[in-house]
């Protein structure tokens, strides 16, 4: 069992050194490469830290959030996609 708290992914409802996650889901700030990225998932739990749990096709995944497509591996025009209110590095499955 794991302690969840809750935020508005619009605001900072989370405690200092944790950030909002686009589910809501209060994670540990990233400071490194994400680890989970590509992997199924429940929530952004599932994937913190560095990662979120975003819609990937049928299924949730860990996704690498990104506001640029520098900010993605490679870097690559289109490497950084809407997803929902957000967005997140593409996957290569």
């Amino acid at each position: 069992m794991r302690c969840e708290e809750s935020c508005n992914p619009g605001g900072t409802l989370c405690e200092a050194g944790y950030q909002c996650a686009p589910d809501g889901l209060c994670v540990k700030e990233c400071s490194g490469t994400p680890a989970s990225v590509g992997e199924v998932c429940e929530n952004s739990l599932d994937c913190a830290p560095c990662s979120v749990c975003l819609s990937s096709g049928t299924e949730l995944r860990c996704r690498q959030p990104c506001r640029l497509d520098r900010d993605c591996p490679g870097g690559a025009t289109g490497a950084c996609e809407q997803v929902g209110d957000t967005k997140a590095c593409r996957l290569s499955l």
